[in-house]
Order: structure tokens, then C-alpha cells, then sequence
């Protein structure tokens, strides 16, 4: 059985063991690879919530993929938005435990329909020399939940990003469900890419993200100048516990 297949399997037992649906669209894109999260102090009491691994969790009844993560940073210019620990704390506001294949899995598994990410290229060949092809899936929201001062808070990611230049208010509502991809291994098989990269949410094209930003932003400063940073006086400290929340956008 192909390696992807096995994982789909893997996902299908375990929901059906919990009484839940397997995912009505199947993509060769997920990993079950094991992680483990500190449990964030976050009220879930009105939550019927299916657990597929220690971190993660869906509410096929809402639609929603929650994953627990802690807040990376507060200040400065961001490429990610989330990533995986140990890749891009340094650029992104939340740092997940839970692998970005567990949580592609996640995503099908509550009827989101996966495409591809961004790309970004130069052609100095030709008059218009910069080419982007933007992401595709469905559009997805981004949330995230805290608490603070005992009180537990409920916002669009987007609220913890500002505009540098103070022209523009962030768009919510452009994130799409990209899917990443595979690349080789090195010993004859394959691995998904963001597994590696951490690219959970992407904001700058990278061309691995799991969830990307709508618009193609390219990494480098001499084409895109950095513009969007943490609006530190939203974000929680560093370190807090929070709740990452994906939701499909169906028209």
C-alpha cells in the first residue's frame, strides 16, 4: 500500500473508532506522525470534540480544526503566521506542536477541499518579468482563542497583524487551503514538505504552505518590501497558551 494511502487509513480507523465520518475528499496529503502539546488552559466545555492526536482536534458538527499552540512572538516583521516548533518561531505568532500533515488530515476530515500553494517567479526574458500564480482550496478561517486576565478572548488571526506603513488593514478573510506537497526523501520515498519547513500558515510564498495567504508575496525585499508585523498590543505574552481554529469558508 503507497505510504499516503496507509496514512489515510490510519485517519479513516481512527475516526470511525470515535464515531465519526472518514473524510469525504481524499488527497494524498497527510502523516501521523506522533507530537505532543502542553495542554492550553482554554474553556472547551461547549465543544463536542473528536481527538485524533495529542494537540489536535475537529468538531465535524461545526466544521472546525482546533489546534492548542503557544503565542512565538509579539513584535517585528512576519513572514509565517504559524508554524510547526523548531522552523520559524523567529517570524511567525504562533508556534503549533502538531505536525502540518496531522492537521491537512484534520482539514479533509471536516469536508475541506485541499489545492495548491502559491508560486512566484522572475522571467527577465520578457517585459513583465515577474510571473505569481496565487494558492488555491478553500478558503479557510483563521481564529484563534486565549485567555487573558482570566477571561477567554475569541479573534480572527488577522487582528494580531498591522500594517507597517499604517495604509491598510489586514484581510481576514484571504486564506486558502493549500495543501503544501511532497518532495523526496532521500531514501526512496516521500515526505510531506511543510512537515519539514513548519509552514502552517503561511503569509510570505514560499511555495510549501500548508494554509496560505491568499496574495503572492515574495520572500525577498528587493520585490516585495515587508509591510505586515505582529500588532503587539493585541497579542497576548510570549509563551501564553492559545487555540488555533481552521474552518472551512464554503460558499
Amino acid at each position: 500500500m503507497p505510504w499516503q494511502s496507509k496514512i489515510l487509513s490510519t485517519l479513516c480507523i481512527a475516526l470511525a473508532a470515535c464515531g465519526c465520518a472518514a473524510p469525504t475528499h481524499v488527497a494524498d496529503k497527510s502523516d501521523v506522525e506522533t507530537s505532543s502539546q502542553s495542554s492550553a488552559h482554554i474553556n472547551h466545555t461547549d465543544r463536542t470534540n473528536t481527538k485524533l492526536v495529542n494537540g489536535l482536534s475537529i468538531n465535524q458538527d461545526t466544521g472546525e480544526v482546533f489546534v492548542k499552540g503557544n503565542v512565538a512572538l509579539r513584535q517585528g516583521f512576519l513572514e509565517q503566521l504559524v508554524c510547526f516548533k523548531g522552523t520559524r518561531e523567529h517570524e511567525s505568532l504562533v508556534v503549533v506542536n502538531v505536525a502540518a500533515s496531522h492537521i491537512h488530515a484534520a482539514l479533509l476530515a471536516v469536508g475541506a477541499r485541499a489545492g495548491h500553494p502559491g508560486i512566484w517567479s522572475r522571467d527577465k526574458a520578457t517585459v513583465n518579468d515577474l510571473k505569481l500564480e496565487p494558492p488555491t482550496g478553500d478558503i479557510i478561517s483563521v481564529q484563534v482563542e486565549y485567555v487573558l486576565d482570566g477571561v477567554s478572548h475569541r479573534c480572527d488571526l488577522g487582528e494580531w497583524i498591522e500594517d507597517a506603513r499604517h495604509q491598510e488593514k489586514f484581510n481576514n478573510a484571504s486564506f486558502v487551503f493549500a495543501g503544501s506537497h511532497f518532495e523526496p526523501d532521500g531514501r526512496g520515498g516521500q515526505r510531506y514538505t511543510a512537515d519539514v519547513t513548519g509552514s502552517t500558515v503561511g503569509l510570505v510564498t514560499f511555495g510549501d504552505e500548508l494554509v496560505a495567504y491568499a496574495q503572492v508575496i515574495s520572500d525577498q525585499a528587493e520585490i516585495s518590501q515587508p509591510r505586515w508585523q505582529a500588532n503587539t498590543a493585541r497579542i497576548p505574552a510570549q509563551g501564553s497558551d492559545v487555540v488555533l481554529i481552521l474552518k472551512a469558508v464554503k460558499p
